[in-house]
């Protein structure tokens, strides 16, 4: 596995001889292969914030009877065709992509000669990434060494050095924030009715803090360009379910008031002759 994904990103590398830009499409290739179950994922998100509602009124039904409770919720999903857990399966499978490729980059720059040059482990010294390597004692792309944290390079460099790093690290905070505000933004009725989720939401961008900044650069980079390719999924889906967003529930276009009745046009005043008029002149005159 972690020779096979090191020769994916050897083969993206010899595409475009950048690290970054090698990390970024083997994302991109990464997150069209997961594209049909991230959609579903989506979609099944949509799905439950359509029924929070009626969820929330069966777990007020059956607050003293927990089994009753998880039966009548499965039941439920069932009938509204809803898998419940299909959500979290592209984050499950993208988890050991992102183990297999902090590790490959551990093996790309973690072993150096007695010169201090890398020793590139899982990849061919025949492909051009070896060779760039090898010659190499940083594996530097966009202004960063991408084996380096920006942990590490804020202790040991400063912060003018480790302001690249912390930028990377502020797109994640702020794609994961997007994703969120975009799941939220479907169905604001039904994200206020789960306060927990609200909570998550606000919660789980500022998570991927800590962890973004002990992560080698090009790990991040693959958080980067996998959020951004989710926000562009749940822009597509949420416009295809929802393809005229108006202000009624659910996305749910507005119904349209009847229309007040007509007023009834005014009755025409008689038409008085010219003979008429010259017998009424003479009866004022008199």
């Amino acid at each position: 596995m972690f020779d096979f994904l090191a020769g994916v990103i050897a083969f993206f590398y010899d595409l475009w001889p950048s690290y970054g830009m090698a990390i970024v499409l083997f994302t991109l290739a990464i997150m069209l292969v997961l594209t049909p179950l991230s959609i579903k994922s989506t979609r099944s998100m949509i799905a439950m914030q359509r029924v929070q509602p009626e969820l929330k009124k069966l777990q007020a039904q059956y607050k003293n009877d927990k089994e009753a409770l998880q039966r009548e919720m499965m039941a439920f999903y069932q009938a509204n065709n809803i898998n419940p857990f299909s959500s979290c399966l592209p984050l499950l499978l993208q988890m050991p992509v992102f183990i297999v490729l902090f590790r490959v980059l551990r093996g790309l720059t973690g072993k150096t000669d007695s010169e201090g040059f890398f020793v590139p482990s899982y990849l061919s010294e025949d492909s051009a990434m070896y060779k760039a390597l090898r010659g190499s004692k940083e594996m530097m792309s966009w202004g960063m060494d991408l084996s380096h944290s920006a942990s590490h390079t804020l202790s040991s460099s400063g912060v003018v050095k480790a302001l690249p790093f912390l930028i990377l690290v502020g797109l994640v905070v702020v794609t994961s924030w997007f994703q969120q505000r975009q799941i939220q933004g479907r169905n604001p009725s039904a994200a206020q009715a789960n306060p927990q989720q609200q909570m998550i939401a606000k919660i789980m961008p500022f998570i991927f803090v800590p962890i973004s900044f002990g992560l080698p650069a090009g790990v991040v980079i693959y958080f980067v360009v996998s959020n951004g390719v989710r926000i562009g999924q749940q822009a597509l889906v949420t416009r295809l379910e929802f393809p005229d967003r108006g202000t009624g529930e659910n996305g749910a276009k507005p119904k349209k008031s009847p229309a007040a009745p007509a007023a009834p046009a005014a009755a025409p005043k008689p038409q008085v002759s010219s003979g008429n008029r010259a017998k009424n002149r003479k009866r004022k005159r008199k």
